[in-house]
């Protein structure tokens, strides 16, 4: 058993000079969660991964979610807030197999475990990472080296093909100043 895709975001806006400081769900500071911007981009991403009446639904739509859990190496709660609402909305009508066992470095086990699931499968992980996890899938296709610092607003895409995956990029454009550009 093998995914028949596999997407790859980035946890939605983080705390910077520019998008002020972190806050947790109940609006306390916390320089570990995301930003007033993050949290807007994790609700819309809700919608954008599970449509109301979109006919792409069925390839967007995740039957396993998976976001880096908290240890000693990371306390950052980010992506596991930025999944939150998909999950939550998920889990209204259907259910979903949410992991977040997995600490932030823990690649091959991540993606050992990722391509033992079926469907769709969506990964929120953190920018510096995720490209290296592409190096713990079989004939996975060239990705791009790094994924900018700047960047919140696109989906990485493994599609099954025979012999292997092919790779492509979906922008979000959910929120003002998203781009369409892909990451080179």
């Amino acid at each position: 058993m093998a995914p028949d895709r596999i997407m790859f975001i980035r946890h939605a806006e983080k705390p910077t000079a520019n998008e002020g400081i972190g806050i947790e769900a109940d609006g306390k500071a916390d320089d570990e969660s995301l930003a007033v911007r993050g949290w807007q981009r994790a609700g819309a991403l809700a919608r954008f991964f599970c449509p109301i009446h979109e006919p792409h639904s069925a390839r967007l739509t995740p039957a396993s979610v998976f976001a880096p859990g908290n240890g000693p190496a990371s306390k950052s709660k980010r992506a596991m807030q930025t999944v939150a609402p998909l999950v939550a909305l998920l889990r209204q009508t259907s259910q979903v197999n949410y992991v977040t066992t997995y600490l932030k470095d823990d690649g091959p086990a991540l993606m050992g475990d990722v391509l033992t699931q079926s469907g769709v499968v969506l990964i929120a992980w953190e920018h510096k990472v995720l490209p290296s996890l592409f190096g713990h899938v079989p004939r996975a296709p060239a990705v791009p080296a790094m994924w900018p610092e700047d960047r919140f607003d696109m989906v990485w895409i493994l599609d099954r093909a025979p012999g292997g995956w092919s790779f492509s990029q979906l922008p979000q454009l959910l929120l003002a100043g998203d781009s369409a550009e892909p990451i080179r």
